[in-house]
């Protein structure tokens, strides 16, 4: 008997199967696995959208609290170098801020980690596809399986070479464009301003390393997901923004 993750990889399997009958008449047997993954990602987007504009309204409620939260840090100064000259008082500093910030965040009904729902809920389905590229006798297929310019779409980036590393460069570009619009239109202060820096360069330097040994497949899905964020987000920062 089957368990739950068997379950969502027979799923993942069916869809692109699915995709592929459908799509393969514009596009070749071939061509259309890579299309049927793109549509398998719009799919997986379009049923968590509820989860993104809740997202979105979140971030707009944080960008709102943004005056009082600056208030907090500046009334609970916890700044490096007392960590070094008084660490106790640094250490009090810091309970009293995170204290205060929770206290607003419950007061106003805003929750800090809904920006990253839509993530974590589509992890499973990134695994399962891993999984399923991986599993040669689920999609032997695509094996066969060319995207234009890129052959065997259950092959890795490395074993490819050349060809491939064109998506690598668009899957980090894509990263980084879309974590630069987030950070644009996403309220933070301080400590944490500063760690938004960082990641919006550091992030996108370690996926693409992570990507090598990535199938292209999932490449694949990981491109698409990023055009679809980027997409998505200036439509909702845009309707959000004219509501304010």
């Amino acid at each position: 008997m089957s368990g739950p993750w068997d379950g969502l990889l027979d799923i993942i399997e069916q869809v692109l199967r699915f995709f592929h009958s459908a799509v393969t008449p514009l596009f070749g047997p071939s061509a259309a696995w890579g299309w049927a993954i793109i549509l398998l990602t719009i799919a997986v987007r379009l049923f968590l959208l509820p989860l993104a504009v809740k997202q979105t309204r979140s971030q707009r409620a944080m960008q709102r609290l943004q005056p009082e939260m600056k208030k907090i840090q500046s009334k609970y100064k916890a700044e490096r170098g007392l960590m070094r000259t008084n660490p106790e008082k640094y250490r009090d500093q810091r309970a009293k801020q995170q204290e205060a910030m929770m206290a607003l965040y419950k007061e106003h009904n805003v929750n800090p980690a809904a920006g990253c729902l839509p993530l974590a809920a589509q992890m499973p389905v990134f695994f399962a596809l891993f999984s399923v590229l991986r599993n040669t006798e689920r999609l032997p297929e695509l094996r066969d399986a060319s995207f234009y310019f890129v052959r065997d779409l259950a092959a890795t980036v490395t074993q490819i070479g050349a060809p491939a590393y064109g998506l690598v460069f668009l899957m980090g570009l894509t990263t980084y464009l879309s974590s630069k619009q987030m950070m644009a239109n996403t309220a933070a202060v301080g400590q944490q301003q500063a760690q938004q820096k960082m990641m919006l360069y550091a992030m996108p330097l370690i996926l693409v390393f992570f990507s090598l040994n990535l199938y292209i497949g999932v490449l694949l899905y990981w491109i698409t997901t990023n055009v679809w964020t980027i997409a998505q987000q200036y439509v909702m920062f845009r309707g959000s923004g004219a509501a304010t």
